[in-house]
């Protein structure tokens, strides 16, 4: 295997790797957002519950 096929298969390998991050940053981006989300509601649900003294 020659330098070029070499440094041609390194690259193949740096795009593919490059494509799997940036489905797995969409992913926890998703995620961020849905938890968030579910944070808010909580907290809405929280205020609307009446609070008794302790």
């Amino acid at each position: 295997m020659s330098q070029d096929e070499k440094l041609d298969k390194l690259l193949e390998e740096v795009s593919a790797l490059k494509q799997q991050m940036d489905k797995q940053d969409e992913q926890i981006a998703y995620i961020v957002a849905r938890l968030n989300h579910m944070r808010d509601k909580a907290h809405e649900n929280r205020e609307k519950q009446t609070a008794w003294p302790k």
